[in-house]
């Protein structure tokens, strides 16, 4: 009688092991696809279809994938709090920002006079590095201006014909020979960056490369623009341009 009770007793004990072991291993995956909250909802879930593995999983695959999703956003908005509170008042943090992109607005208007002109005018140079940019009508290109990075903007701010978003940090002006000005964000505070076009870096070199050597066999008489080739020279500028913000 004694040997069979104690026998019940080990079996229990083994039997509760085995519970707490498939608990821990349903909390783990759980955390790993689903963050803490998919910890809590994993073991929760695995209590009440009472260690049922199959639906457990079932449920598991539609439910993480927005749980991960949900507790990424909000670590997000609460970084982006933290980092408004940690930073110069709003209305400072906004006017820096304003002065930048208005210096780079300036110039890309002053490049666009010059090329409607045709008058260079005084030397224009580039707001980041401080580089010479050829606004001259008699050999067209597009002009590639970026702003120097300033602290992520507090709210949207309008930009030519375009809106720069809430936490852009750093623009680029875009100004085609014919005296078109096109503005764009280039740079973007958070987790919640759009993503930029997938770029090939090697194939636009070598595509800027063929149409440097187009350029040649006319003695550099003419750009890319007059010979009715896209200007993947300009698109290159602005890349590394963008590159140079975003590394900084």
């Amino acid at each position: 009688m004694a040997q069979g009770l104690e026998r019940d007793i080990e079996l229990l004990e083994i039997q509760e092991v085995s519970a707490w072991r498939q608990q821990l291993i349903a909390a783990a995956a759980g955390l790993f696809t689903g963050g803490p909250l998919g910890l809590l909802a994993s073991i929760a879930v695995f209590r009440q279809l009472e260690g049922n593995w199959l639906p457990w999983a079932l449920i598991g695959a539609l439910a993480a994938p927005p749980l991960a999703l949900g507790q990424w956003r909000a670590v997000d908005w609460l970084q982006q709090q933290q980092a408004g509170t940690g930073t110069p008042a709003e209305g400072t943090v906004d006017q820096t920002a304003s002065e930048f992109i208005n210096e780079s607005n300036r110039l890309a208007r002053a490049c666009v006079l010059a090329l409607k002109d045709g008058n260079p005018g005084n030397a224009i140079r580039n707001p980041l590095d401080g580089s010479d940019l050829f606004c001259d009508r008699s050999y067209p290109t597009t002009v590639v201006i970026t702003s120097r990075r300033f602290e992520p903007l507090q709210q949207p701010r309008s930009c030519g014909t375009t809106t720069l978003a809430r936490g852009t940090s750093a623009a680029q002006w875009l100004v085609s020979p014919a005296g078109s000005m096109v503005c764009q964000a280039i740079a973007h505070s958070g987790f919640w960056w759009w993503e930029q076009a997938a770029v090939n870096r090697q194939l636009l070199y070598e595509r800027c490369t063929n149409n440097l050597r187009e350029e040649a066999r006319t003695g550099f008489t003419r750009t890319a623009h007059q010979l009715g080739l896209r200007d993947y020279c300009a698109e290159e500028k602005a890349l590394l341009a963008r590159d140079a913000v975003t590394a900084r």
